[in-house]
């Protein structure tokens, strides 16, 4: 995995008004314990990098002192203002810069990883990285970038609590994603005083990128410098840039610097020792592949719950086991958990509660008796036990909300189940996503002893979806990039086969080699994707639904389960996805592709290149969509991009050269 070394972001420690809609502050940054160290005495080397999300918002946090050591960190002085006149910030800024506001980021930039004008050119051709194709590199190793012909204006005029929403809250860049909208412009005109919202497209895999924000004649970009690797991918790079000048300037650019990102190693989440996490890379040598072989695996837990249900092996979802692990490898060599829960009390009169339904439980139905539950057994656990849970099942909403409030108190750190559904197999509900939603923010590790693949996987959020993941191939999943592949359960014919592998390579090629592809997971033409990308070495994942007219396939790297009812639901976990290429299908896949362009309308994911691929009888599959979607656009009922942006073709080489036209790639 590869990062910009850097700081938290740092927060705001005091304010003071200077004029209108212009305030000196004073920020705090924690210097994490592994970097302070390395800059102690290189302080110059430390960039301050502007939150992204205040810059999308014309709001400038510029540095007015050195850095300045505060014991264990670091203070600077800045000024805060608001430069873009359209967007009305500035009368409202003063009522979100409180104390505790995160403004931005010290990073790191030694000189050392500062590539030089030869590496970065290599870069390029090896297709290390994505540049925009209007770039130029001068003898000194700086890149100029120049915009694309859009700009940023708001949907509708910005209120005092939209802007708290936005500059405060973790999903306030999502609120900002929805009403800050695109234009395109003939050529970008930047007024005397006045800013430009503006962006272009890159594709960052183990590189970061610096911008200057020094004022020049072609504009001065505001201080959010810094394009991390892996999170800089699409067509929605911002660049933010302000008009010092008392004349226009038109077209403005920006200088940047490229820097190599600091390789860190890829950590294993082990189901059976808390905390102790370790690296498990192949450079590590061949004792640590000797741990690797020698740690517990599926069939050492599977047997474990096999040895803890047995007094509760009847067919029943009121039978379920619930145990209590302090020290997971203790148990795994017998000893017995802390408390184990797996059938209810006997009544002497038949009880409604105590066989609930997995579906019931879901659905809230009101009961006349209180559902029998294991986790009560949480009540005897210490608050800061940090224990392992073993859950049958996974948990109902009442088990739900008893973990997470001993999560709160640090009862519980890790959550491992053994069944996705009572009713439903491995297929796990909508409520159950957002039972692992609450997990993730709540600090919980969930584990899966999935019997049907007989492996144990750990749930993992890219962004704000998450997928279950071999716990070996973490990081990879997270920095891959994913290219989202729809078509039929039927197969696709030989000669279209050869079609699709050339297609693969040439985007793994094209993107130097990060790729992973995602599928629903089905047999026929997805079933080939897969086959054809494991072959050349990609990552695979799935995001299977629960049907009656397909079989899952078994090698997927990452995969999440839906149940039937949550069929579009189930499409928001395609936004991990950069691009979207649809093979030749029916209904399902139509469904698909409807789903992905109003997502693509609403802001909901990038407006990206759409490939439909395929030939049929003599004629591309898919031309008389294309024709449709002409007509749309003709009669003002779907936006332009539709036909900018759409492909309709069988040639696998077409495909990276259309990629690098509408993104406007070098």
């Amino acid at each position: 995995m590869y990062a910009a070394p850097q700081t938290p972001d740092g927060e705001l420690l005091t304010v003071r008004p200077v004029g209108a809609d212009t305030f000196r502050i004073e920020v705090g940054f924690r210097v994490p314990a592994a970097l302070a160290p390395v800059v102690q005495g290189r302080e110059r080397d430390l960039v301050f990098a502007a939150r992204s999300r205040l810059a999308r918002l014309g709001i400038n946090v510029r540095p007015l002192s050195a850095l300045a050591w505060d014991g264990p960190r670091l203070v600077l002085a800045a000024e805060v203002r608001a430069l873009v006149r359209s967007y009305g910030v500035g009368p409202l800024l003063g009522g979100v810069l409180l104390p505790g506001l995160p403004v931005g980021r010290l990073v790191f930039c030694p000189p050392e990883h500062r590539l030089t004008a030869e590496q970065i050119d290599q870069a390029v051709q090896d297709n290390a990285l994505q540049l925009p194709a209007s770039y130029s590199i001068d003898h000194a190793g700086r890149f100029r970038i120049r915009p694309q012909g859009w700009t940023y204006a708001l949907a509708e005029p910005l209120t005092a609590e939209a802007l708290a929403t936005i500059v405060a809250r973790s999903d306030g860049k999502d609120v900002l994603n929805r009403i800050q909208v695109r234009r395109p412009v003939d050529r970008i005109v930047l007024p005397p005083g006045d800013g430009v919202i503006t962006s272009c497209s890159m594709f960052l895999h183990e590189h970061y990128v610096v911008l200057e924000s020094e004022a020049g004649p072609l504009g001065q970009h505001l201080d959010a410098v810094v394009l991390d690797p892996v999170a800089t991918r699409g067509t929605n790079v911002f660049l933010e840039f302000f008009n010092h000048t008392g004349q226009r300037i038109v077209n403005p650019s920006v200088a940047a610097s490229l820097y190599r990102g600091v390789e860190t190693p890829a950590l294993a989440r082990r189901w059976w020792a808390i905390g102790a996490d370790a690296p498990t890379r192949e450079a590590e040598g061949p004792a640590a592949a000797a741990r690797a072989a020698a740690e517990p695996g599926y069939a050492a837990l599977a047997g474990l719950f096999d040895r803890l249900e047995e007094p509760c092996r009847e067919r029943r979802y009121s039978h379920r086991l619930v145990a209590v692990v302090d020290d997971m490898e203790a148990v795994l060599a017998g000893a017995p958990p802390r408390a184990v829960w797996c059938r209810p009390p006997e009544r002497s009169e038949p009880g409604p509660g105590a066989d609930l339904s997995a579906r019931c439980v879901a659905e809230a139905y009101e009961q006349p008796r209180a559902l029998a539950h294991g986790t009560r057994v949480l009540g005897d656990v210490s608050p800061g036990a940090r224990a392992t849970l073993l859950l049958g099942y996974f948990p109902n909403l009442v088990e739900h909300t008893q973990i997470c409030a001993a999560a709160l108190e640090g009862k519980v750190a890790r959550l491992i189940f053994r069944r996705a559904s009572f009713e439903h197999g491995p297929f796990l509900s909508s409520r159950d996503h957002g039972r692992l939603a609450d997990y993730e923010g709540l600090g919980v590790e969930v584990f899966w002893c999935n019997d049907e693949r007989e492996h144990v996987v750990t749930h993992v959020f890219r962004g704000l979806r998450g997928y279950f993941v071999r716990p070996g191939e973490v990081e990879r999943f997270r920095t891959s990039l994913v290219v989202a592949v729809y078509g039929s359960t039927r197969p696709l014919a030989g000669e279209q086969v050869e079609r699709v592998r050339r297609l693969v390579e040439n985007l793994n090629r094209f993107f130097g080699g990060n790729l992973a592809i995602l599928t629903g997971g089905g047999p026929g033409a997805m079933q080939q994707a897969t086959d054809i990308a494991h072959r050349l070495g990609i990552m695979v994942g799935a995001s299977f639904i629960e049907t009656v007219d397909q079989e899952t396939n078994q090698t997927a790297e990452f995969y999440q389960t839906f149940q039937g009812r949550s069929r579009q639901a189930r499409q928001r976990w395609f936004e991990i996805a950069s691009f979207h290429l649809f093979f030749m299908g029916g209904v399902g896949t139509l469904e698909e592709v409807g789903l992905t362009l109003t997502d693509m309308k609403l802001g909901v994911i990038e407006v990206s290149p759409l490939v439909f691929f395929g030939r049929h009888d003599g004629d591309r599959y898919w031309q008389r969509l294309r024709e449709q979607f002409e007509v749309m656009v003709a009669a003002g009922r779907a936006p332009p991009w539709l036909l900018s942006h759409t492909l309709m073709t069988d040639d696998p080489d077409e495909i990276p050269r259309t990629y690098k036209r509408m993104l406007e790639l070098g």
